[in-house]
């Protein structure tokens, strides 16, 4: 599936794309960008997390749940630079 992602430190909008895989029995989404390049995440507990090691900042990572949920872009993070 195609999702809309700001980059919480820039606001950028960002065409990413999520593809369902499991991992160690856990549902999860591969995060593509459009490179080619990714990383897996998944929900524990209420909370997205990347599952393979990859480092990832936590508010994008909210962004891209928030994505996945299909929760409106005016709801993801986005940090004001002044």
């Amino acid at each position: 599936m195609k999702i809309e992602v700001k980059d919480p430190s820039t606001g950028v909008l960002l065409h990413l794309q999520a593809k369902p895989e499991s991992f160690n029995g856990m549902h999860g989404y591969r995060i593509l960008h459009e490179n080619g390049s990714g990383f897996l995440i998944v929900n524990r507990s209420g909370k997205w997390q990347s599952a393979d090691d990859h480092h990832v900042d936590a508010d994008f990572l909210v962004n891209i749940g928030l994505a996945l949920e299909g929760r409106g872009l005016d709801e993801q993070i986005v940090h004001n630079k002044q």
